[in-house]
């Protein structure tokens, strides 16, 4: 084989992964449109959707703070 052929093989399989990567990119991009076109259209026919309105991090109880006195060095 010679430089060039190991010159143009290297070449395409660089640009399969950048197409592979770019589909993938855009396959997300899609999917994330139908999602938020879906969240749209239930917000625009005044519909609750569920798991939007909770928080992400739902907060535990409340710990309660001791007072805590700090003694001088001697």
């Amino acid at each position: 084989m010679s430089i060039v052929e190991a010159m143009i093989y290297g070449a395409e399989a660089v640009s399969l992964t950048l197409t592979v990567a770019g589909l993938l990119c855009l396959l997300a991009a899609a999917m994330a449109g139908i999602l938020l076109g879906y969240v749209a259209d239930e917000d625009a026919k005044r519909r609750r959707i569920e798991w939007l309105e909770e928080p992400l991090a739902m907060p535990g109880l409340p710990v309660r703070v001791e007072k805590v006195e700090l003694r001088k060095a001697a």
